[in-house]
């Protein structure tokens, strides 16, 4: 993107959309007095609908695990799109243009997409019809046991055993060289001639979360050839350390996606769809990052990394390990799977099914291959090693955000090095948490990763909200904020964020706060729209008023005096 998305642009393109219409094409809804109800997206509830959308106040609220968001939190939420993309997917459901700042400097991209999707044509065309792939058909049935189904499903190909077959074809077809290359489809020799990039090779299309072809990966057909898999170069759509081979496949039964494999290539992706596994993803030819967690976390709580048992795999299995550990939150479940030595999951299933079926059974947990990787790797048998593995852990668990998981594993490692829990706790802190705390104090909304907060959903404070949320020209009725800010309840400072919100935004939306609120004061903010409390315009300035005064009697201070007042004029009574 060539500059940001302006914030005007954002409330108007949640203002426009029909969050209805949009969650109705993934969520099968009935209108049930004012509100459409289905069965949440997020969360098991069984066959009683218990996730409310409104068309009126323009979000969704779910009363069984109290998910709740806008137009665009369900596209992040629901499709694990990123913030902007889920912008941009709206703009083109409503037939606009996204105004990016310093848009003439934003490349078009639809011609990068255009020139890949009649690559990915032909080569699928050429699998399919061509003599000259009468080899890889054989060797992708009876070799690899795959069938036509699942190859058209993930649109494989083969590039044939040519300089020019897919340049010529594209030329032919409209296509600049210039775009060609761009696309990272083709290339040019020492006298300017241009040649296709892929030859001979089983070609995988890669697809974004939007089912674009983004890129290919092919794999040799001759085992003389070299290397055995070529991946698309970086370009303007493309990024290998960003993608997931798989992930649009996976993603398209996406109620049912409650957990997703990892494994390391193409062929183990294409095989354990054939067997009926479908949510499998695989890295492009590199590690486990840091950005590819963030993904899957977004999708999934659960995530199973399958490795080859061998040093290669344990090593990288490591590395996903400490790249993980940064986005491991509460409610996340990361495992490990280790392959008997030379295998990989395309291997195994060709051998034997059940056994491969019986070993997705007993993946290991996150904290259990911990301690169990660095009790092996440095021993626990002096001071001096348990000293060594204290040190070690510590400096992991210093990349993991604040959590009961990280407090777990804390604990682990002080039983195995006997150090107390409390010096392996200070030892582990991030060293940003004097930062994260400022930013807690100073602003809700900057709360996202911090530790959840409890509302009472049933006092006189978050009455009043309710009333707030419900009838925002209430906001005239308080002249001044300091003496709410001496209360000290989640409540009273979640008020003050809807307050300060409606006061600089009048006309501001509902729909539009929630996207500025941390989870759990969205969560809040959700219940007390949809339980719909009868609160008639009428009677709401007598009740918002009432409500405050209440508020003020709790603040300490305040009521100290008021006693104090009432003491000296000889009222108070036993």
């Amino acid at each position: 993107m060539a500059g940001s998305i302006p914030p005007t642009f954002i409330k108007e393109i949640i203002e426009i959309t029909d969050i209805v219409s949009l969650i109705e094409g993934y969520v099968s809804l009935k209108k049930k007095g004012k509100d459409h109800w289905g069965l949440c997206p997020f969360c098991d509830d069984g066959s009683n609908p218990s996730f409310s959308v409104s068309s009126q106040k323009q979000f969704y609220y779910c009363f069984k695990c109290r998910s709740t968001g806008n137009a665009i939190s369900f596209l992040e939420s629901f499709q694990g799109l990123g913030f902007v993309e889920s912008i941009e997917t709206l703009a083109s459901k409503a037939g606009i243009e996204v105004p990016y700042e310093k848009l003439e400097k934003r490349e078009d991209q639809k011609p990068i997409f255009e020139v890949l999707q009649c690559a990915s044509d032909f080569y699928e065309s050429v699998l399919a019809n061509d003599f000259s792939s009468r080899k890889v058909q054989k060797y992708i049935r009876e070799e690899r046991h795959i069938s036509g189904n699942t190859c058209r499903s993930f649109v494989v190909g083969y590039a044939p055993k040519s300089w020019n077959s897919l340049t010529s074809h594209l030329t032919n077809k409209g296509f600049s060289e210039e775009l060609q290359i761009k696309a990272g489809l083709a290339k040019t020799n020492k006298e300017k001639e241009l040649y296709d990039l892929f030859r001979d090779r089983l070609m995988f299309p890669i697809r974004d979360r939007k089912g674009r072809i983004v890129g290919f990966g092919g794999r040799i057909m001759n085992p003389k050839d070299q290397p055995k898999y070529l991946n698309t170069s970086d370009t303007p759509v493309f990024h290998k350390g960003k993608e997931l081979y798989g992930l649009y496949e996976a993603t398209q039964d996406r109620r049912n996606l409650s957990k997703i494999y990892v494994v390391e290539g193409y062929m183990d992706v294409i095989s354990m769809s054939e067997n009926g596994i479908k949510n499998v993803v695989a890295t492009l030819g590199i590690a486990t990052n840091r950005f590819h967690s963030q993904k899957l976390l977004q999708l999934v709580k659960e995530i199973i990394f399958c490795f080859d048992g061998d040093d290669a795999g344990r090593g990288a299995a490591w590395n996903a390990l400490k790249n993980v550990l940064p986005v491991v939150n509460d409610g996340a479940e990361i495992k490990f799977l280790f392959l008997p030595e030379g295998e990989d999951p395309a291997s195994l299933l060709e051998k034997d099914v059940p056994s491969f079926l019986d070993l997705l059974e007993s993946p290991l947990p996150l904290s259990e291959y911990f301690i169990e990787r660095l009790s092996g790797a440095i021993g626990t048998g002096s001071l001096e090693k348990k000293a060594v593995l204290a040190t070690r852990a510590m400096g992991l668990l210093r990349s993991m955000p604040k959590s009961s998981i990280k407090k777990l594993l804390e604990l682990e490692v002080s039983k195995v090095t006997g150090l107390s829990a409390k010096d392996i706790e200070e030892n582990s802190q991030s060293k940003s948490i004097g930062l994260k705390r400022k930013k807690k104090e100073s602003s809700i909304i900057q709360n996202r990763n911090q530790q959840e907060v409890l509302f009472e959903p049933h006092g006189l404070t978050t009455q009043a909200l309710a009333a707030l949320i419900t009838f925002p020209s209430l906001r005239s009725e308080i002249k001044s904020v300091e003496w709410i800010k001496e209360l000290s309840s989640p409540e009273s400072r979640l008020f003050l964020v809807v307050l300060n919100y409606f006061q600089t935004s009048p006309n501001g939306q509902v729909a539009d706060l929630l996207s500025i609120l941390d989870d759990e004061s969205a969560s809040l903010i959700g219940s007390l729209l949809a339980s719909s409390p009868i609160l008639e315009k009428k009677n709401s300035v007598a009740h918002f008023r009432d409500c405050l005064d209440v508020m003020k009697r709790e603040n300490p201070a305040k009521r100290i005096i008021e006693l104090k007042t009432i003491l000296k004029e000889e009222k108070l009574s036993e």
